[in-house]
Parts: C-alpha cells; sequence; structure tokens
C-alpha cells in the first residue's frame, strides 16, 4: 500500500493551524485568508454537576487606591496633551470633561434589552458541545460550561473545573477535529493524508509542544506535522528578510528581532497584556463617563461590545480633526451605545502606561507587569515595559550594532490587540526620540499591515507560504518517525534552537 505521503504531497493537503488565546485560525495554504474562529468550547453540564465559565474578557482586577489615583493621573494627563494640541486644520482642540460628558449621558436614555432587537437571536441546543462563534448565541439558561484552551498564549491549565493537562488537551482535540471536520469538510478519518503545521509563540513551553505535537500526530492523525515559531511566520508573511516583531495578541504582547528566519532567543520577550486588557481600560473611561448601558465585562455579549466599540472609534492619532475628534470620549445613546454620536478617542503623546499596570488580569492584587523571556527560563519581574520600550530593549539585545541598525529600520507590528488608525506613525515618532544615535538607520519603518493584509493573519499567510518551499521538505515530522523516536524528532527537525 502506497505510504500516504506519495499521493498527497501538494499544498493542498496540508492544514495550517495557529490557535490563540481568543481566536483559532485554521486553513489550507490555498486559502486566501484563514478561518478565524473563537478558540472556545461549550460542553453541557450534567444534571447537578459543577457550574465553570472562562471569561470573555481578561477580568479586571481589584485596585487599590494608589493604582486608581494612578490611573486616574494618566487620564488628566491625556486630557492636557489634548487640550494643548491643534487638530488638522489647526484648530484647537477641546477635551470635555468627563463630568460633562456623564452629565450629557445621563439625557440619554438607553433602549431597554426587553425592548431590544435581540442580537444574535438565541440558540437553544441539545448538542453534547458547541464549538466557536455559535458559543455567543448560545441562551444564558442553557447549562453548559465554556472553556478556553488557551490564556495569555500558553494552555489555560488551573485548579478549576477542566484545568487539568488533560481537560485542556481534550478541549483542543474536539475544537480543531470539529473545524477541520465542519469548516474545511475533511473527514477525521483522511486525515493520515494530511499534515498539520502549527504555529506556536517565539517563548514556548517545550512540554506542550510536545504535547501538541502528540496531538496532531496521535489523537488527531495527521500524517505529518511541522512547528513553526509565530515571529519568523510573520516575516515570511510580510515578505521579509528581518525584522523587529512586535506581536499584540488579546492577551500578550511579544516582540523579538528575527534574521533569516531565526527568531534570536536574547531579544526575546513576552509582556502579559494585550488587547483585552486595552478594552478593560476603556470600559473604565466609559463607566467614569456615565456611558449610557451598564455594562459588565464578564458578560459574553457586553465583552463583544466593548470590543467592537474599541475597533470602530479608537484610534492613536493626536490631529484627526472634525466633530468626533473635538468631542473626545462623548458616547450617544442607542443599544449599548452602538448609535454612538462622537468618537471614542484615546489618542495621546505619549499613552498611558500599558494597561497591565493599571488593569492587572487578576481577581486579586498582583505585580503591576511580568515580562517572560528565553534569558531567564519563563521568570517574572515587577519591571513594566510600554510598547516602545520593550522593543528598545528587545533590539538592544541584538549581538552587533549593524544588526541593531538594521532592526529599528524594520519593525512589523502583527496580531489584532493593536489595530488602531495611525499606531504606526505614533510608534514611529516615540521610537524616533528614543533610537540612541549609534544605531539610527535612515529610516525607520513601522509596519503595520504589511502587503496590505490584516495583520491578525500575517503569521498564518507566512505559514501558508512555508508549505510550498522546496526546503520545506526537511520540516516535516512523519507519523512512524515520531511513534518511534517521539520528542527527539523535534530536535532534528524544528527550525529553531529546541
Amino acid at each position: 500500500m502506497p505510504e500516504p505521503f506519495a499521493e498527497h504531497l501538494e499544498a493542498q493537503a496540508s492544514i495550517i493551524l495557529h490557535p490563540g488565546s481568543r481566536y483559532l485560525r485554521i486553513g489550507r495554504p490555498s486559502d486566501s485568508v484563514p478561518h478565524t474562529v473563537l478558540h472556545a468550547i461549550a460542553r453541557k453540564r450534567r444534571p447537578g454537576a459543577q457550574s465553570y465559565t472562562d471569561p470573555f474578557l481578561v477580568p479586571q482586577a481589584k485596585l487599590e487606591p494608589e493604582a486608581v489615583q494612578e490611573l486616574e493621573e494618566c487620564r488628566l494627563k491625556v486630557s492636557h496633551i489634548l487640550q494643548s494640541s491643534l487638530m488638522s486644520d489647526g484648530s484647537r482642540r477641546f477635551a470635555t470633561p468627563p463630568q460633562q460628558i456623564a452629565a450629557y449621558n445621563k439625557r440619554i436614555q438607553p433602549v431597554r434589552e426587553e425592548d431590544a432587537d435581540p442580537s444574535p437571536p438565541w440558540v437553544y441546543s441539545d448538542k453534547e458541545y458547541v464549538v466557536g462563534d455559535e458559543i455567543l448565541s448560545l441562551h444564558p439558561n442553557l447549562e453548559y460550561n465554556i472553556h478556553f484552551p488557551m490564556v495569555r498564549g500558553d494552555l489555560n491549565t488551573h485548579h478549576g473545573l477542566g484545568g487539568s493537562i488533560s481537560a485542556v488537551l481534550a478541549d483542543l482535540e474536539t475544537i480543531w477535529g470539529h473545524c477541520i471536520s465542519t469548516i474545511l469538510s475533511v473527514p477525521l478519518k483522511d486525515l493520515k493524508f494530511y499534515r498539520a503545521v502549527l504555529i506556536i509563540p517565539d517563548i514556548y513551553n517545550r512540554d506542550h509542544v510536545k504535547k501538541l505535537t502528540h496531538l496532531l500526530l496521535n489523537d488527531l492523525g495527521f500524517g505529518g506535522c511541522f512547528v513553526l515559531q509565530d515571529h519568523v511566520a510573520a516575516t515570511f508573511g510580510a515578505g521579509l528578510g528581518y525584522a523587529c516583531v512586535v506581536d499584540v495578541g488579546d492577551q500578550k504582547t511579544s516582540v523579538s528581532c528575527v534574521e533569516d528566519a531565526i527568531s534570536h532567543p536574547a531579544t526575546r520577550l513576552r509582556l502579559e497584556y494585550g488587547g483585552g486588557d486595552v478594552t478593560q481600560v476603556l470600559c473604565w473611561l466609559l463607566r467614569k463617563c456615565g456611558f449610557p448601558h451598564p455594562v459588565q465585562p464578564s458578560r459574553k455579549l457586553d465583552a463583544m461590545l466593548l470590543t467592537k466599540l474599541k475597533h470602530q472609534f479608537c484610534h492613536v492619532n493626536l490631529r484627526r480633526g472634525g466633530r468626533e475628534a473635538a468631542e473626545a470620549m462623548e458616547v450617544g445613546g442607542g443599544e449599548g451605545g452602538e448609535g454612538a454620536d462622537e468618537d471614542i478617542v484615546v489618542d495621546d503623546q505619549p499613552l498611558p502606561p500599558p494597561p497591565s499596570q493599571v488593569l492587572p488580569s487578576s481577581s486579586t492584587s498582583v505585580p503591576s507587569s511580568s515580562i517572560r523571556d528565553s534569558s531567564s527560563t519563563f521568570s517574572t519581574t515587577d519591571k513594566l515595559l510600554s510598547l516602545e520600550q520593550a522593543i528598545l530593549t528587545s533590539i538592544d539585545r541584538c549581538q552587533s550594532d549593524e544588526m541593531k541598525r538594521k532592526m529599528y529600520s524594520s519593525i512589523l507590528i502583527v496580531g489584532g490587540g493593536a489595530k488602531f488608525k495611525s499606531i504606526g506613525k505614533w510608534l514611529q515618532s516615540r521610537l524616533a526620540l528614543q533610537i540612541p544615535v549609534a544605531y539610527r538607520p535612515e529610516t525607520i519603518e513601522v509596519i503595520t499591515r504589511a502587503k496590505d493584509m490584516d495583520p491578525c493573519m500575517t503569521a498564518w499567510k507566512g505559514a501558508a507560504l512555508m508549505t510550498c518551499l522546496e526546503g520545506s521538505g526537511e520540516l516535516w515530522i512523519q507519523q512512524s518517525e515520531w511513534a518511534k523516536h517521539g520528542v527527539k524528532v523535534l530536535r532534528e527537525k524544528c527550525p529553531f534552537i529546541w
């Protein structure tokens, strides 16, 4: 009987998986864009069993009085900067005080929930499990436990229900298998004829990678697979030979310098904040302004609403003109504020400290931020880095002056946590003031939409391109090799230092 790869060597027989804390991106290399699926599973709860739901938005921490004061000082600093700046038409900008906005919002009558047209319509399901976006439509009274198998870029192991490593891997197997069979229309029994490309973080847990490889080759039954770091994949997707890659996800931000398909270990940084933390800061600001809708970030639809408002209205353009910018942070009526009269502006120079300092993602007080890097074996530190400070720190760890200059000339922003208008120009101006003269390149290029592509998909697209390269054949781990040699194959075939 012929070997599986003998009949299916074309790229169409590969499936690329980029699992994130909030979304899974999955598809074939021939797909123009990947399918994006909420990376979660709802499992039917047995009668009398314990109820459990992972949060749809990173939890807001309880703030000490000192942290609340610091947050308020940041807000005032932004307000003062807005008032001292001119808009693009040359007119002065007026930063509306939150008390005035709150007074305006008190006059707005939000649509009552019982009168509102439900969106999305509730779904009453009796399935054993529900995967992906369909979870958002499940009626709240249905007895399902909801699990996100990844958090902050790692497997979501914890001491609660469904938090064991075996339970998390079982959730991943179900989610990935469901997406492969229903979205890609590939029967699971045929996966022996397919190969999987797994995109992992640049800073990874070796035991987790080993278990995920076992999941792909043994549990799901792929005929082969290879593992690829997200920052390396991002440079391929952007068509760059080298770059300082900044990946801002929903729950983490990572930075490293990549050259010739190698992410240099000494330059890798991970900060425990992302777009979800920014959403929590936005929620705090909206409440301060008397937002005419009692949003609760712990509720799934409210979490989606806050994220939608952030993507629709927030920007980082200090000189943005027009009525919407002149009336900063003013939000009018409509259900949940979706009929907003004005823009929500998060534009300052400089930005407030990263949200991990003011809203750490925990139910109890924790150090203001933690940084995970390859040189400290995943240790944590209380040191806080802003986005530009993380870039400066990463590039400063490069081995040569020439490499530092190259990295400052090519900074690639990917991920969905920093998709704000003018973020590239803002970051470029911040870096220009702080790059040491000895390493200053002729031009500082901050790329936010490589090849006019959604930055959420850059790494996935890069992995798709790599499967089509002639030399990629050496990277594949076949099912038979894994069964015979186990983790040793990863050490020999991974395109990075294991």
